[in-house]
């Protein structure tokens, strides 16, 4: 009788059988050969599974309830807690993305070890989902300002900032399921999770948020476990040479987009959700995907032929500025936010200018210019002040503003009659080599058109339950906040930088 997991394992796998009586094709068509047998490095079993999930539940929602008990909440920085508003959403659509993405995947695949990897990563993404409901909650129940919790998960389908989680996630399950795997396993949760999930609970402490800390680093341990189910199956795949032109390909696509929108939103979120900043986002960046993804894991893939990225400079380039280019751009676009944002001051400008210099020389002014505006008796907002609203990426969903304005690589493409705009060239290569994945995207700015901003608030559903105060708000500490009379009184016209 087996009696080691890795006896058990072993043994589990030979409960699998060949279809004879009729021909059975995998749900999803795949271009790649995939091997029957492939690797589950960890050799997961559904009962010690069950187990150990069970324990991790009990810590994470039991470290709630004592936060609760001793008022930890009170201690949050409000600045965090608003920029979670709007980065647990994101995540939290990324996880409902990966459920979807798993069933695909095990609906591809022939191998019963993979599937049962799969099966329990599919678990682990409903877990998070829960995880993240509960921790909203907590701060629903018991934040000073809860507005905007009850709109952010709706909002996320609505507002500019929400559709780059909703254009980037849905890789995870759009389009050949192999190519799925490398987004979903080997990109996003091999290079890019671990600052969302080890580094930024080093922020949320420092800025009084343990129970986003504790729920964060739960989840990251089951990260570890989709990141070996991706490292199995690029192995399985890298057995049959005919597959390496694909998997460079994918690997080449997918860490572009991931880059744009990952890179972009959490760093906004890092640095401009932070009054105590334990890092830089580009220090993580440097640590997280150049050393550890690009510099050991795909390196040692080299001789299977694997690349690194080729436009792995040029986002490196990136880095530096965009989510500060996200910051303006946010802040600017505030009415329709369902958070309140906060204007950068003399301390924060003191610390960008340290750590990215050139910083106060681009976007202090810009600062300054907002909090000036603040005031609902001035009746003027800082968008009224720039000469347009931003085209958004066809793919990315960024505004075209990227990386900085002044050195942004916008374009403009014509697509079957229709004017699309990409943010950079990395997209434009992307957009033209699938097109059909990203050719019917709307952006905000076209939906609402030729509406007054004030309806458009409206619309999407950014008030209090007065009726009449906006959810967001230009700082966090209003004499008086704004309401949609104030908007109204405007006359803002909401206009689609690319209509006509």
């Amino acid at each position: 009788m087996a009696s080691t997991m890795v006896q058990l394992h072993e043994k589990s796998k030979g409960y699998d059988w060949d279809f004879t009586f009729a021909p059975h094709p995998p749900k999803y068509e795949t271009k790649y050969k995939l091997p029957k047998k492939g690797k589950d490095p960890f050799r997961v079993l559904i009962r010690d599974y069950m187990k150990m999930e069970a324990e991790k539940d009990d810590r994470t929602h039991g470290f709630i309830d004592g936060a609760i008990r001793t008022r930890e909440f009170t201690e949050i920085q409000p600045r965090f807690m608003e920029a979670m508003k709007l980065l647990l959403p994101l995540l939290t659509n990324a996880e409902f993305q990966a459920v979807a993405a798993c069933g695909m995947i095990i609906s591809t695949v022939d191998s019963q070890e993979m599937r049962q990897g799969y099966t329990a990563q599919m678990l682990d993404e409903v877990r998070h989902t829960q995880l993240e409901m509960a921790l909203r909650n907590y701060y629903v129940k018991h934040w000073e300002d809860p507005y905007g919790w009850d709109r952010s998960q709706p909002g996320v389908y609505k507002h500019p900032a929400g559709l780059v989680s909703i254009g980037e996630f849905q890789h995870f399950n759009t389009g050949d399921p192999l190519d799925c795997i490398i987004d979903l396993n080997v990109v996003i949760e091999t290079a890019f999770t671990n600052i969302f999930f080890v580094a930024t609970p080093q922020a949320a402490v420092l800025n009084g948020d343990n129970a986003l800390a504790s729920t964060l680093l739960s989840i990251q341990s089951d990260e570890a476990r989709h990141m070996a189910n991706g490292y199995g199956s690029l192995m399985a795949l890298l057995a049959d040479e005919d597959n390496v032109p694909h998997v460079n390909q994918a690997l080449e696509r997918h860490f572009w987009h991931a880059h744009k929108s990952v890179d972009t939103a959490v760093g906004w979120g890092a640095e401009y959700g932070c009054k105590n900043r334990p890092w830089t986002y580009k220090s993580q960046w440097e640590e997280w995907v150049v050393d550890d993804f690009v510099g050991n894991y795909l390196d040692r893939l080299s001789e299977f032929g694997v690349r690194p990225p080729t436009r792995l400079a040029a986002a490196a380039e990136d880095v530096n500025w965009q989510h500060h280019t996200l910051g303006q751009v946010l802040s600017a676009v505030w009415p329709l936010n369902f958070w309140r944002s906060d204007a950068m001051t003399a301390p924060d400008f003191e610390w960008f200018e340290n750590n990215y210099p050139g910083w106060s020389g681009l976007y202090q002014g810009y600062w300054e210019g907002y909090q000036a505006l603040a005031d609902p008796a001035g009746g003027h907002i800082i968008l009224q002040e720039l000469p347009g609203l931003p085209p958004t990426c066809q793919v990315c969903q960024l505004p075209c503003t990227m990386p900085r304005l002044d050195i942004n690589t916008a374009r403009i493409l014509e697509h079957e009659g229709r004017k699309l705009a990409v943010c950079s060239e990395g997209c434009e290569w992307v957009f033209n080599t699938w097109p059909d994945a990203y050719k019917h995207r709307r952006s905000v700015w076209e939906k609402y058109h030729g509406w007054d901003l004030a309806d458009m608030i409206l619309d999407i559903g950014l008030v209090r339950k007065d009726g009449r105060t906006l959810i967001g708000q230009p700082l966090l500490n209003m004499e008086r906040m704004w309401t949609i009379d104030d908007i109204r009184t405007l006359g803002y016209e909401i206009k689609d930088p690319l209509h006509g």
